[in-house]
């Protein structure tokens, strides 16, 4: 499929699981987890979509599917444990999952944090580890604007996306030495 296309849906699931959760206002605890159990649904379907494309899957994307999955499975599971979890850490989890998600793929996989198959491996961990502290950072602004979700979800993503195309568009330039 086209590369346009994904990047029109990355964030599909998760803006469509906020669009249903305060489609009438603030949501009840049983819109919220109709949205939780739609949203795992569309992240899976998304995952599955993406897993066969050539390039690795997007780190941010897979992070913010998670969370929305393991919230579907709560649902489903009725453990309404977790959803007491994510009710305490509100947007933070979201950033929770994109940073142990960042974490795993930085020190285990060879594409780290970044989706880009390249040769520079050294340029790969260096860009992975500056998206892990602005990762860390969006995390910290989370915490400090819990409940504004302007300033506590949606601009740290952006900023998180809008960093991720950089640093990949950086790997996909020649490099000196390529020269």
């Amino acid at each position: 499929m086209k590369t346009w296309f994904f990047a029109l849906i990355q964030f599909l699931p998760l803006s469509s699981f906020a669009s249903f959760a305060f489609w009438n206002g603030v949501p009840t605890n049983e819109r919220w987890i109709q949205a939780f159990e739609f949203g795992a649904i569309a992240g899976v379907i998304q995952l599955i979509i993406v897993y066969f494309q050539p390039n690795p899957v997007n780190r941010l994307i897979l992070g913010a599917n998670l969370y929305l999955i393991v919230g579907g499975l709560a649902a489903f599971l009725q453990q309404w444990w977790l959803f007491k979890l994510y009710g305490s850490l509100q947007e933070t989890a979201i950033f929770i999952f994109i940073l142990c998600v960042g974490l795993i793929t930085t020190f285990v996989t060879a594409a780290g944090f970044l989706p880009v198959q390249t040769t520079h491996k050294e340029k790969v961990k260096e860009y992975s580890y500056y998206l892990l502290v602005a990762t860390l950072i969006a995390l910290v602004c989370s915490l400090l604007f819990q409940g504004n979700r302007t300033w506590s979800v949606v601009v740290p993503i952006i900023v998180l996306a809008l960093l991720q195309r950089f640093f990949s568009y950086k790997l996909r330039l020649p490099f000196p030495k390529d020269v």
